[in-house]
């Protein structure tokens, strides 16, 4: 499949120039001191002791900028949450060495998932599906983990004012659920809720079932309740269409956007491109050394409640 690029934006998260100036506007990014508000962070970033010898990109502060809606404060709070929650999920971010180092390497033999070409008045939309009905084939640390490393492309080359989220429960079962890792939904909910910045404006679970609120029981207990309060369940395709546009979707949902299967394709070549899995595996350094820190101390003892009572009912 070949993907037509507009200028200066990336094949696989398009923004035409238009859209960037739009976003800019929104958020108010100013672009005679953009340069300067990226060096000023860039020049706390040094400085920091726990974060000095860690990696950054000044894409990726121009999108935390994007995200905080260019206040330099938020943006430092942002950057200084990100390297510490992956510090302590070195499962969900340094596996991929060994795994991109594969040529052949598949993580999406169960599900599916993919951004959509198109923004959707300035936002991106990411769809979700279990595409294998046996349980026994799934592995939520795997959509964890690809969803961390395709959320760092995006913040270097996606240009939106935030994310909406599809999930399709078509072919999932409690028998899915039963076999998420706690432990890791945490660690992957504090990454994306407190770490990238990316604003998720609504999450669409499509085909819901009585198996919808069991999924929502279960992250809970660690997701913000201002995202809880942004779900919306749908059950059946034709409703979602209702309140996102065909024009939005993938073919599988009855869009124009290209197939989820195809969407597979162009993220399998587009990890083992050199430029990209280079820039992956530089990544694997966005980790702050919390033994640096000066002042308060972070470890892993952060889980709120007990999973023990965790009520799926």
């Amino acid at each position: 499949m070949n993907l037509q690029m507009p200028f200066g934006s990336h094949p696989l998260y398009p923004c035409t120039e238009e859209e960037k100036l739009a976003i800019r506007k929104e958020v108010g990014i100013k672009d005679n001191i953009l340069q300067e508000d990226i060096d000023s962070i860039l020049d706390w970033f040094y400085k920091e002791p726990h974060l000095a010898d860690a990696f950054i990109d000044r894409d990726y502060v121009e999108r935390m900028l994007v995200a905080t809606r260019c206040s330099r404060e938020k943006c430092k709070k942002k950057i200084n949450n990100f390297y510490r929650y992956r510090s302590c999920a070195p499962e969900l971010v340094q596996t991929r060495i060994k795994e991109l180092s594969n040529p052949d390497y598949d993580p999406w033999l169960f599900y599916s998932q993919a951004a959509m070409l198109k923004l959707f008045n300035g936002k991106r939309i990411s769809v979700f599906k279990v595409t294998d009905a046996d349980p026994g084939n799934f592995h939520s640390d795997i959509v964890f983990k690809i969803t961390i490393l395709l959320g760092e492309l995006r913040l270097k080359y996606d240009y939106m004012l935030g994310d909406i989220w599809i999930l399709d429960l078509l072919n999932a079962s409690i028998g899915h659920v039963l076999r998420i890792n706690l432990t890791l939904a945490q660690k992957f909910a504090r990454i994306l809720q407190d770490g990238t910045g990316i604003k998720l404006y609504d999450i669409h679970i499509v085909n819901a079932s009585s198996l919808s609120q069991h999924l929502v029981n279960l992250f809970k207990p660690f997701v913000k309740s201002k995202i809880m309060e942004r779900i919306r369940f749908h059950e059946s395709i034709e409703e979602l269409q209702k309140v996102i546009p065909k024009q939005y979707l993938p073919k599988d949902f009855g869009g124009d956007q290209p197939s989820l299967d195809e969407f597979k394709e162009l993220y399998k070549t587009e990890i083992q491109k050199p430029l990209s899995k280079d820039y992956l595996i530089k990544c694997c350094q966005q980790i702050s050394n919390e033994e640096k820190r000066i002042g308060e101390k972070y470890n892993e003892d952060y889980l709120m409640g007990s999973f023990k009572k965790l009520d799926l009912d």
